[in-house]
C-alpha cells in the first residue's frame, strides 16, 4: 500500500479554496455591474431629460452611483427628501425648517432659493442687514429654531454691549438698542450717536467721547463751554478773559470752533473801523479792564490829544472829541478834516496855514489886520463910508463872514 503524501495535500487544498472565493466574488462584481454598464450605454446626461426626472443643476454633474445606488435604475425616487434626507441626511437643521425641498431650495445650489420663498423679516420679524446677512443660522439659532428667540440686539449682543469700554456703555445706562448708533450694522466701529443736546462741530467732531465725558461720565454732562474749558478761561492772557469779566459762552466770539484764534467779539458799543481794526485788544484795553470801558476818544487819545502841535489842540481849546475831525474810518491824525466856517479852501484865503490867521495857540483868537493886504491906513480909507467901522479882526468877520467884500 502506497503512501498518502499528507503535506502535498495541505498546501493544495487552501489554494484552491481562495481561489473559488476570488471567482466567486469576480463573478459577483461582474454580473451585478452589468445592468449599470448596460444603462450607461443606454442612458446620457441629455437622454435622461427624456425621463420622468430631467437633471438640472447640480445633478447634472454629479455621477450616476450618488442616486442609482449599487447601479440599480429601477425604483430609484425622484423626490428630494428621498435623496438628500432619508439616504443621505443632508440637512444639518434636521428638517427644522421643513421637509420638502423644493419649497425653497433650486437644483443649483443650497443656497440659491427661489424668490420670496423664504423672507426672515416677515417669517421672524427681524430683517437681516449689515454683518447678520453673512451669518450662519446657528450664530444666533444656538442648535435650534424654536420660537423664543427674540429679535432685539441686546438678547444677542449682551455680551458686546457690558463689555464695551470707549465709551463704557453700561455704566452710562445707553439704549439697548444698538441700531440707534450702529446702523451700519457692519461693525461696532463708527457708530453714530445722536448728540443733539450738543451738536458736534469744528474741533468738537474729532475728539474722542472720553476727551469730554471725563471718568467715562456720559449722561447728565453739561452742554455748557465753561464746563469744560474754564482751564483755558482762566488761563487766557491776551485777553485775560478772567479779568475782564468775560462771559463763559466761548459761543459768544469763537465761532468757528476750531482754534481760540480768531475769536469775533461784538465790539458794538464801540465799532471797530480805520486804524482801529487793526489794533490787538491790549492796545487799547492794557490794563487789562474790559468791562465798563469808556467809548470817549480822550479815555484812550489824551496823549495824543495834549500833544498835538498843529495845530495845538489843548491851548486852542478844541474839543475831546475827537471824531469831530477825525473820523473813525480814518487810518492816520493827519487825515483830519476841520470844520471851518470861515471859507480857507477857495478864493484868496485858500491854502493858508492855521498859524496865519491864528497867530496865538488860543484858536478861539485870530487875526485878520495883521495880513499885509488889510494895513490900518488901508482899511480907514475902503471904510470911511461906514456906519460903526472900527479897525479889528472882530469886526471884520461880522461883516466879512464869508471873506469877501460886499
Amino acid at each position: 500500500m502506497k503512501k498518502t503524501n499528507i503535506k502535498k495535500y495541505s498546501v493544495i487544498r487552501p489554494a484552491i479554496f481562495i481561489s473559488l472565493i476570488f471567482l466567486l466574488l469576480l463573478s459577483t462584481l461582474f454580473f451585478s455591474g452589468l445592468d449599470l454598464s448596460a444603462e450607461k450605454e443606454k442612458f446620457t446626461i441629455n437622454s435622461h431629460d427624456n425621463t420622468g426626472f430631467p437633471l438640472t443643476g447640480k445633478h447634472r454633474t454629479v455621477p450616476c452611483s450618488e442616486c442609482h445606488i449599487n447601479g440599480l435604475i429601477k425604483n430609484t425616487p425622484d423626490n428630494c427628501e428621498a435623496c438628500h434626507w432619508e439616504r443621505k441626511q443632508d440637512d444639518r437643521y434636521n428638517l427644522q425648517l421643513g421637509y420638502h425641498c423644493n419649497e425653497c431650495h433650486t437644483p443649483f445650489a443650497w443656497k440659491k432659493t427661489k424668490n420670496g420663498s423664504w423672507d426672515h423679516l416677515s417669517k421672524t420679524g427681524f430683517k437681516r442687514e449689515g454683518i447678520h446677512r453673512t451669518l450662519d443660522c446657528f450664530n444666533c439659532h444656538k442648535g435650534s429654531f424654536q420660537s423664543g428667540l427674540q429679535s432685539d440686539c441686546i438678547s444677542c449682543h449682551r455680551k458686546d454691549y457690558e463689555k464695551a469700554d470707549e465709551p463704557d456703555h453700561r455704566s452710562n445706562g445707553f439704549p439697548e438698542d444698538c441700531t440707534l448708533c450702529h446702523r451700519s450694522q457692519v461693525s461696532w466701529n463708527g457708530a453714530v450717536f445722536d448728540h443733539t443736546n450738543f451738536i458736534l462741530s469744528g474741533t468738537h467732531k474729532t475728539l474722542k467721547c472720553s476727551e469730554c465725558h471725563k471718568n467715562r461720565i456720559y449722561s447728565g454732562t453739561s452742554p455748557d463751554c465753561f464746563s469744560c474749558h474754564s482751564e483755558d478761561y482762566n488761563s487766557s492772557e491776551d485777553p485775560d478773559h478772567k479779568r475782564a469779566g468775560f462771559p463763559t459762552d466761548c459761543t459768544l466770539c469763537h465761532k468757528s470752533l476750531v482754534t481760540w484764534e480768531g475769536a469775533v467779539f461784538d465790539h458794538s458799543s464801540f465799532t471797530l473801523e480805520g486804524a482801529h481794526k487793526s489794533l490787538e485788544c491790549s492796545d487799547c484795553h492794557n490794563d487789562g479792564i474790559y468791562k465798563g470801558r469808556s467809548s470817549e476818544c480822550v479815555s484812550c487819545h489824551l496823549n495824543d490829544y495834549n500833544d498835538s502841535r498843529d495845530p495845538d489842540h489843548k491851548s486852542a481849546g478844541f474839543p475831546t472829541s475827537c471824531d469831530s475831525c477825525h473820523s473813525a474810518s480814518h487810518f492816520s491824525w493827519s487825515q483830519g478834516v476841520f470844520n471851518h466856517n470861515f471859507p480857507i479852501k477857495s478864493g484868496k484865503h485858500n491854502g493858508f496855514s492855521c498859524t496865519d490867521c491864528h497867530l496865538t495857540a488860543n484858536y478861539r483868537v485870530f487875526s485878520c489886520i495883521e495880513c499885509h493886504e488889510h494895513t490900518k491906513s488901508k482899511m480907514d480909507s475902503e471904510h470911511e463910508d461906514e456906519s460903526g467901522y472900527v479897525y479889528n479882526s472882530q469886526n471884520c468877520y461880522s461883516c466879512h463872514p464869508k471873506g469877501i467884500a460886499d
